[in-house]
C-alpha cells in the first residue's frame, strides 16, 4: 500500500529545483544534511542515505546508488564509492550476553544504565582518492588510507592501509598498489593542486 509521505516530497523538490542552482558543477540526487560540507564536481546518485554526522565530501567524488553513509564524519577528495555500499555500520558489544539494545541501553528503560556506549565509537575517515566497490560493508571506528582499494562484497573492521588492496570477509590485505618508495612520494601530494594531480597522473613512474 502506497502511503505519501511529506517529508520525502519536500525533500524530493529541494533535489530536483534548489540542489542544481546551490551546487552549481555538481549532479546530487538524494539528500543531503545540512551541516554538510561539499566541494565541487560531485556526483551522488539517487537513494544515498546520509546520517547527520557526515561534514564533508571532497572534490570529484562519486557515490552510488542506494549507499549508506553512516557513522563517517569524512569522504576525502576523488573518492569512488559504487552502488550498495555500507560505511559507518554501527557495531554491538559480543562482550554481553546479549547483542540488542533494549538490553544495553539505557534510554530504552530496561536496564538502569548504559552497558555499552555507541557514541564513544570514532566515525569512519575516509582519505581522498579511494575505491570502494560495490556491496562492501565498513564498520564504524576504521580509517580508510589514502588510494587504498577496497574489493566487491568484502567486509572491513579494521583500519585499511594507504595505497593498499584490501578484499575478503574480513577484509584482508591483498597487495599495495605501488613500491614503499612510491607510496611515501604519493602521500606528499597536495590533492588541492590539480595540474600537480594530473602530472603525477601522466608521469612515467
Amino acid at each position: 500500500m502506497f502511503r505519501f509521505s511529506f517529508a520525502k516530497f519536500i525533500r524530493k523538490i529541494q533535489i530536483i529545483f534548489f540542489y542544481p542552482y546551490k551546487y552549481k558543477g555538481s549532479f546530487i540526487l538524494s539528500f543531503l544534511p545540512k551541516s554538510i560540507l561539499i566541494e565541487k564536481s560531485l556526483i551522488i546518485e539517487e537513494d544515498v542515505n546520509f546520517s547527520n554526522i557526515i561534514n564533508f565530501i571532497g572534490e570529484g567524488t562519486f557515490i552510488g546508488s542506494r549507499s549508506v553513509i553512516g557513522n563517517c564524519e569524512k569522504i576525502g577528495k576523488f573518492c569512488s564509492i559504487s552502488k550498495d555500499v555500507k560505511i559507518g555500520m554501527v557495531n554491538h558489544p559480543l562482550n554481553l550476553p546479549f547483542t540488542s539494545p533494549r538490553l544495553y541501553q539505557k534510554k530504552y528503560k530496561i536496564v538502569k544504565k548504559n552497558l555499552y556506549d555507541h557514541d564513544a565509537i570514532k566515525p569512519v575517515v575516509i582519505d581522498n582518492n579511494v575505491l570502494i566497490s560495490s556491496n562492501v560493508v565498513i564498520i564504524e571506528g576504521v580509517k580508510i588510507g589514502e588510494g587504498s582499494v577496497i574489493g566487491a562484497n568484502s567486509f572491513v573492521n579494521s583500519n585499511v592501509e594507504p595505497y593498499s588492496i584490501v578484499g575478503g570477509v574480513p577484509a584482508r590485505v591483498i597487495r599495495y598498489r605501488f613500491s614503499n618508495k612510491r607510496i611515501k612520494e604519493l602521500l606528499k601530494l597536495d590533492y588541492d593542486n590539480i595540474d600537480n594531480l594530473l602530472a603525477t597522473q601522466n608521469s612515467d613512474d
